[in-house]
This record gives C-alpha cells, structure tokens and sequence, in this order.
C-alpha cells in the first residue's frame, strides 16, 4: 500500500491536473481515494515550493535596497526571468538535494479504469502516471 513520489515529479501543474480529475463523476471509493492524495501532495507541494523559495532568496544577489539583481547580457540588457546568483554550484547542490527528497504517500494508487475518462491529453496523463496502478 503507499507509493514514493520524489519532489521533483511535484508541480503545481500536477496539482492542476488532479483536480480536474476530482471533477469527474467517477467511483465513490475512487474519488476518496484521489481527494486524499490530493491534499498530501498539496501539503507537500506547499512545503517543497517554500523551501525553494528559501534557497532562491539564499543565493540570489540582492543590491543595497534589498532587491534582486537581474543577470544582463553583455551589451547590458537584462535578461527576462533570470538573476545573478552568489555561488551557482552551492545553489543547484542545495536545489539537488531538495527535489530528490522522496516522500511516502499512504494510500493506495489509483486504478485508471476507475476515472472513465472519454478523453484526455497525452501530456496531463504523463505527468501524473506515479498516481496509477
């Protein structure tokens, strides 16, 4: 019983795609079974997007008034969703080791069969596959 999802395969998107499941008139037993889940992997979505938040804010530079400094290219234009980071490789061995962290969940996976989906997208399917049996 129980199944081990590691934090990387946990994205918010994985959570958008759970609870279009839960919208589906589906088995009782399997709609319970799904809602629990659910919210474990919420909880631990929550958790791990904190901790990332506090390894970004650790080793993002930040000027004098506190604020990001945002990498630039060489003609000095700033490049969009970046920042300059005070040690890369401390950063990504920090980030590492957070999104290997494997968690435990308790319950059992979910038969596909039980959603009777008439259609779904390849991609949405895919990203929660840890979830069937």
């Amino acid at each position: 019983m129980g199944f081990i999802i590691k934090n990387s395969q946990l994205t918010n998107e994985v959570i958008q795609v759970l609870n279009q499941f839960i919208e589906l008139n589906i088995d009782a037993s399997a709609a319970f079974r799904l809602s629990r889940i659910i919210k474990d992997l919420s909880s631990i979505i929550e958790d791990k997007s904190k901790a990332e938040k506090m390894i970004f804010d650790k080793w993002a530079q930040k000027d004098n008034n506190g604020n990001f400094v945002f990498a630039r290219t060489e003609s000095g234009e700033i490049i969009e969703n970046s920042v300059v980071l005070l040690d890369a490789d401390k950063f990504n061995i920090e980030m590492d080791k957070l999104l290997n962290i494997e968690n435990i969940i308790n319950h059992e996976k979910v038969n596909f069969d039980d959603l009777k989906l008439e259609k779904a997208k390849i991609i949405d399917i895919l990203k929660v596959e840890f979830l069937f049996m």
